[in-house]
C-alpha cells in the first residue's frame, strides 16, 4: 500500500511538472503570437507569465521589456529589463537597452552610468558605444561624446546614420564646421538621406552659402515635394543667389546617340509583343503635370493622328518643336512658331528611322513635372501626346517589350552587378511586363500598361542602357518565369534588410505559395528568429545576409536611422488624416520577418489604424522611410513631452519577391546563376519561353 501511494505521488509530480513544461510552452508561443498579429498587451502578459513560471530564465522579461517598448509603456519596459538584470547583473546588452531607455526619458546621468557598465563588460559594444555617445552630447561633454562616437564609426565606417548623430552631437556644440563635413559624409553614403539635407541646408544658409544651401533644399523637394520647411526657403533663398540656378544644379543634356560596346542588341532582338508606358509618372502612376514640352530627334520625325492616320507635319533632324496644353487641347509648333495643329486627340510622334531613332524631350527648368526639370530623356518606339482635360499633356511610349527592357533593366539594378544578377532581373521584368499587359494594366484607365517609375518599374529610357544590360537581355530574349504554366508574380525590391516577407502577411498582397518567407541567407546560416528580444537585437545590429554585401551592395540601404522631430511627424500625418494632436504612435502587427503591417495613431480628434505598406513608409516622414522593417524609439524631454522619435530600420522596398541586392550577393560571393537565383526567391516557379505574336492589323 505505502509503495502503491509512492508510486501514485510520483505520477502527481510528474502530471504537474509536464502540465507546467506545456503551459510555459503554449505561453511562449502564444506570447509570440499575440506579438506579430498586434495585440501587444496580450503578448507582455503572456511573456511576464511565463516568467513566474521560471523566474530564473531571462528571456521572457527581455521579450516583455522590447514588447512594452513598442507600445510607448517605457516605465513598464524598465521594470522588466531591471528583473532580467537580477538574474544576470553584467549582461552587457540588457544594460546597454536599459540605458537607451533611460536616454529617451531624459535620465542622461542613470544611462551614462549603464552605458558605462555594459561598456566595462564589453569594450566595443557597438549599441552602447552609440548611446553613450549620446549620452554625453546632451550632458555636454564634448571631447567624451565625439571620442565614443567616432569609435563607433570606426567599428562600422559605412553606417550614415553614425555620420548623421555625430553631425547632430557638434550641432549641439555649436561647432557647425564639423557638423557640415559629417552631414555630407552621410549624403554620400546615402543620397536618400533628406532629414540630413535639412540641416546641412542650414548650416550653409547660417553661413551665407547661399547657392549651396538652395541646392540642399531643392534635393530634398526632389524626395518630399511638399516639404513645407524645403518649399519655404527656396523662395526665401531665391534673391540671394549669386549664380543662375542652372549653374548651380547644371542640367543633364543628351549632346548625341549614347555610345555602347560593339553589341548591337537593336539588331539582334527579335520583333516583340508592343506595350504603352506612361512617362513622366509620379510614385502612384499616375502621368505628371505638363503644360509644356521640347523635343527633337537626330533622325527627324513626323507627326502623325493616331486616329485619322494623317501626316500633320515633318520635322528635320535635331529640330526642336514645341507642344503647349491650351483650353484642353495640346497645340504643335515647329521652331519657328507656327501652329500645325490644336489636337484635342492623341498625337503620335515617330522618329524616321524606326529601328534606331528615338525621341529626345528637352528639360525645361520651370515643368511642372519634375521628371523632365532637371534632364533631358530619350525614348525609343513611338511617343504618344494627348490633352488630359484639366492637367496637360500626357505622355505614353509604344515601344517593343524587349527593347523597353534594355531601359528598364539598368534603371533597376546596377550595370556593373554580376552579370547573372543582370540576366534575372532581365527575366522578371520581363514577366513583369507580360502581367500586367495581359490584365490591361493597373494604368489601363490612363491609357496605358506600366507607369515608369517604382509604382511598376523604374524606366530611363536609352540614357540608361549599357552593354551588360543589354547582354542580359539579348541573353535572356523571351524567357519568362511560371508557375503551373501561367506567368508569375515576379514581386522585387531593392534591399530586404536580411529577411523576405511572405505576400500573406501583407494587407493587399494576397496568398501566393511561391512568395514565402525565409532568410536572406543560405539554410545552413539561418537562425530562428522567433522572439521579439531577437528581432530587436538583429535590426539594431549588422547580421549577416546575401544583401548585406560590402563592395556589392549599399550598407546604407541594409541598415539606417531616422530621427524625426515630433512636431514634424505630427504635421506629417495631419496634411493626410486631420487627427489633431499627435499623442501616439506605435507598431502593431508584424510578419513573421519583422516588418510593421499595421501601424496605430492616437490623436486627440480621432485615433486611426494604418495597415497598407506603402501608406505606413509614406506617413513616418516628410519623405517615404526605405522600408515597414523597423523599431521606433520615442525621444522625450524631462518634462515628458515627446521630442523625435528614433526610427532604426533595415532594407529598401516592400521585401516580398527578389531582393536585388540580395540577388547581386549570390552571384557575386556564393556564385549563383540566375536560375538559382530565382529558384530561391520564387520556390517552385520554373523557366519559359515565350513566342511573341503581333496582332495584324484590321483591313479596311
Amino acid at each position: 500500500m505505502r509503495h502503491l501511494k509512492k508510486i501514485l505521488l510520483f505520477f502527481l509530480v510528474m502530471s504537474v511538472f509536464v502540465f507546467s513544461a506545456q503551459s510555459t510552452q503554449t505561453s511562449g508561443n502564444a506570447a509570440y503570437s499575440f506579438y506579430l498579429r498586434g495585440d501587444l498587451t496580450k503578448s507582455a502578459n503572456e511573456y511576464l507569465f511565463k516568467a513566474r513560471l521560471n523566474p530564473k530564465n531571462i528571456k521572457p522579461f527581455l521579450n516583455a521589456a522590447i514588447v512594452y517598448k513598442q507600445l510607448g509603456k517605457y516605465k513598464n519596459s524598465v521594470k522588466a529589463f531591471e528583473q532580467a538584470l537580477l538574474i544576470e547583473p553584467d549582461n552587457s546588452d540588457v544594460l546597454c537597452e536599459l540605458g537607451w531607455l533611460k536616454f529617451h526619458l531624459a535620465k542622461y546621468p542613470e544611462a551614462a552610468k549603464l552605458f558605462e557598465k555594459a561598456l566595462k563588460n564589453k569594450p566595443n559594444h557597438i549599441r552602447a558605444l552609440l548611446g553613450q555617445g549620446s549620452v554625453y552630447s546632451h550632458l555636454n561633454k564634448k571631447v567624451d561624446s565625439i571620442n565614443y562616437l567616432k569609435k563607433y564609426k570606426t567599428l562600422r565606417p559605412k553606417f550614415s546614420g553614425i555620420d548623421y548623430i555625430i553631425a547632430w552631437a557638434y550641432v549641439n556644440f555649436k561647432m557647425y564646421e564639423k557638423a557640415e563635413q559629417y552631414l555630407i559624409e552621410a549624403l554620400r553614403k546615402d543620397p536618400s538621406f533628406i532629414e540630413a539635407r535639412l540641416p546641412l541646408a542650414g548650416i550653409y544658409a547660417r553661413g551665407h552659402k547661399f547657392n549651396e544651401a538652395w541646392n540642399q533644399y531643392h534635393r530634398v523637394l526632389d524626395y518630399a515635394p511638399k516639404h513645407p520647411i524645403a518649399s519655404k526657403m527656396i523662395k526665401v533663398l531665391e534673391g540671394k543667389l549669386t549664380k543662375q540656378p542652372e549653374e548651380i544644379r547644371p542640367p543633364f543634356k543628351i549632346k548625341g546617340p549614347p555610345k555602347l560596346a560593339p553589341i548591337d542588341a537593336l539588331k539582334i532582338l527579335d520583333k516583340s509583343t508592343r506595350v504603352r508606358v506612361g512617362i513622366g509618372t509620379k510614385n502612384t502612376g499616375r502621368q505628371g503635370i505638363n503644360k509644356i514640352l521640347k523635343f527633337k530627334s537626330f533622325e527627324g520625325f513626323k507627326v502623325i493622328g493616331k486616329r485619322s492616320g494623317k501626316l500633320y507635319a515633318s520635322a528635320a533632324p535635331n529640330e526642336i518643336w514645341t507642344a503647349m496644353y491650351r483650353n484642353g487641347k495640346v497645340v504643335l509648333r515647329n521652331p519657328k512658331n507656327k501652329i500645325f495643329g490644336r489636337f484635342t486627340g492623341p498625337i503620335l510622334i515617330k522618329p524616321y528611322n524606326p529601328k534606331k531613332g528615338y525621341t529626345i524631350f528637352e528639360r525645361i527648368r520651370k515643368s511642372s513635372n519634375p521628371w523632365f526639370r532637371h534632364s533631358d530623356r530619350a525614348y525609343r518606339g513611338i511617343m504618344e501626346l494627348y490633352p488630359i482635360k484639366g492637367r496637360g499633356i500626357g505622355i505614353v511610349n509604344i515601344v517593343d517589350m524587349e527593347i523597353y527592357l534594355l531601359g528598364v533593366v539598368p534603371s533597376e539594378v546596377l550595370s556593373w552587378w554580376p552579370y547573372e544578377t543582370l540576366k534575372a532581373q532581365a527575366i522578371i521584368a520581363r514577366t513583369q511586363v507580360l502581367i500586367r499587359k495581359a490584365r490591361g494594366g493597373k494604368h489601363k484607365k490612363w491609357g496605358y500598361h506600366l507607369c515608369d517609375s517604382q509604382h511598376c518599374q523604374v524606366y530611363k529610357g536609352v540614357i540608361m542602357e549599357r552593354n551588360s544590360t543589354n547582354n542580359a537581355v539579348v541573353d535572356t530574349q523571351g524567357q519568362i518565369l511560371t508557375y503551373r504554366g501561367r506567368p508569375a508574380q515576379t514581386f522585387y525590391h531593392s534591399t530586404c534588410g536580411g529577411h523576405i516577407q511572405a505576400s500573406k502577411e501583407v494587407n493587399g498582397w494576397g496568398n501566393i505559395k511561391y512568395l514565402k518567407t525565409h532568410q536572406d541567407l543560405p539554410k545552413e546560416e539561418q537562425k530562428p528568429m522567433d522572439s521579439p528580444w531577437k528581432f530587436h537585437q538583429w535590426i539594431m545590429s549588422n547580421p549577416p545576409s546575401y544583401c548585406n554585401s560590402p563592395g556589392l551592395t549599399a550598407s546604407a540601404h541594409y541598415r539606417w536611422v531616422r530621427i524625426i522631430k515630433h512636431k514634424d511627424l505630427s504635421h506629417r500625418i495631419n496634411q493626410r488624416y486631420r487627427i489633431g494632436k499627435l499623442k501616439k504612435i506605435f507598431p502593431l502587427k508584424r510578419s513573421g520577418s519583422g516588418n510593421v503591417n499595421a501601424l496605430r495613431i492616437v490623436g486627440s480628434k480621432k485615433t486611426i489604424k494604418i495597415d497598407r505598406e506603402h501608406l505606413i513608409r509614406n506617413v513616418m516622414g516628410f519623405g517615404s522611410v526605405k522600408s515597414t522593417l523597423f523599431f521606433m524609439e520615442i525621444n522625450k524631454f524631462k518634462d515628458g513631452r515627446i521630442r523625435n522619435y528614433w526610427i532604426y530600420g533595415g532594407g529598401w522596398g516592400h521585401g516580398i519577391g527578389l531582393c536585388q541586392s540580395g540577388a547581386a550577393g549570390m552571384a557575386g560571393k556564393y556564385k549563383k546563376t540566375a536560375r538559382e537565383i530565382l529558384e530561391f526567391y520564387f520556390p517552385g516557379t520554373k523557366l519559359s519561353k515565350i513566342k511573341y505574336i503581333r496582332k495584324k492589323k484590321r483591313k479596311k
